[in-house]
């Protein structure tokens, strides 16, 4: 690895796993981050270096050390897939979701005939959905 890929190689490793390459700091070294996007490969011969393109602007590039994972707030987590919002999981959780609500409703009023209580049971935490889910 050369004196220019040591340099790229330091600054993404300080960065962690959500900063991007190519806002502010690339005019300093403009050649070794086409060397980073390449895969700048450790003495062993093995990739040190892995660009991810973030959920919310696919047109840009985050470098970060290989064996990192990638920000949820990059790769979107459960709601996105190869950067593709996953909307039939979403529509999944909110048919689940709703379902859930409607059984508590449901089981409320009939456990319950004065309607304060009735909705005082009808409300849930998050757990007894995720739980439901």
């Amino acid at each position: 690895m050369g004196q220019e890929e040591k340099i790229v190689y330091k600054i993404i490793e300080e960065s962690g796993n959500k900063r991007y390459m190519g806002e502010g700091n690339t005019d300093e070294i403009e050649s070794p981050v086409d060397a980073a996007e390449q895969g700048t490969e450790d003495p062993g011969g093995r990739k040190s270096i892995k660009s991810v393109k973030p959920v919310n602007d696919s047109k840009k590039k985050v470098y970060m050390l290989y064996d990192i994972k990638p920000d949820t707030s990059l790769t979107g987590g459960a709601w996105y897939s190869e950067n593709d919002f996953e909307s039939e999981f979403v529509d999944i959780l909110g048919r689940q979701t709703l379902t859930f609500l409607q059984k508590q409703r449901s089981h409320a009023e009939v456990q319950h005939a004065d309607p304060l209580t009735s909705q005082r049971h009808m409300m849930c935490d998050i757990k007894k959905v995720k739980n439901f889910i």
